[in-house]
């Protein structure tokens, strides 16, 4: 094993629900909406639940393909800017949807490292090279990681290459520019279908941080690892 490769958001950095629904509380006050706290969110979450058909071309209860020709690209910020133009004309208020895609991708910019991120970093760069690979746009991602002080030798967004995980062709461009092997690699990330069977299927190790117990997808073959914190990773490369 010669890289670990990090996916981003809910891996290294965390975006819960409270900082998400304080912020959509916020702009439903800056457009003039009265909501009970929280509910502007839980309406985002309903206006968005075909977002994989936005970026993949896919319904929202099918998942994007592995391989064969990439859907044509859209940026997180774009598709942000398409549902906030629905939730506000759902609320009946006149406003532009990059008033809330530039607040979301701020919101990205801000988000924090759960709390043995850097440790566990320092302790795996004395023996691997780390690299972030994400389904991100170059803004929040680039920031996120310069607001948190992080160093990786390759980080690579979606936006960059114009596909997004689970598509192989991301995962090997990424080992490509390592001048490394898939085989030399584990990802890690958080997400079944895209970060595990995504880097399985472009032939690298996979490690699934499982950080809230949840269940993994009977359909999907388990990965090689299952982690619950970062500081499991020492252990298994060491």
């Amino acid at each position: 094993m010669r890289a670990i490769i990090f996916d981003y958001y809910e891996t290294l950095a965390q975006l819960h629900e409270p900082p998400r629904q304080r912020m959509f509380d916020g702009i439903a006050r800056d457009v003039g909406h009265q909501l009970a706290p929280g509910e502007a969110y839980q309406q985002w979450i309903e206006h968005t639940s075909g977002d994989w058909n936005l970026r993949f071309g896919v319904s929202h209860n099918a998942r994007p393909a592995t391989d064969g020709e990439p859907f044509e690209f859209r940026t997180f910020w774009d598709s942000w800017r398409e549902r906030f133009g629905e939730l506000f004309q759902f609320w009946g208020v006149e406003a532009g949807g990059e008033l809330g895609a530039d607040a979301y991708t701020a919101l990205h910019i801000e988000a924090e490292l759960y709390p043995e991120v850097r440790d566990t970093l320092r302790k795996l760069g004395r023996s691997c090279r780390l690299a972030v690979l994400s389904n991100a746009d170059d803004a929040f991602l680039q920031g996120s990681i310069a607001k948190n002080g992080l160093t990786f030798e390759t980080v690579v967004s979606s936006e960059e290459l114009n596909v997004y995980k689970p598509h192989v062709s991301i995962f090997r461009e990424t080992c490509e520019r390592m001048g490394i092997q898939p085989s030399e690699a584990l990802y890690v990330g958080d997400t079944p279908w895209a970060d595990v069977e995504g880097s399985r299927n472009a032939g690298m190790g996979q490690a699934w941080i499982n950080r809230h117990d949840a269940a993994w997808p009977d359909d999907i073959e388990p990965p090689q690892h299952t982690i619950t914190s970062l500081t499991d990773l020492v252990s298994l490369v060491g």
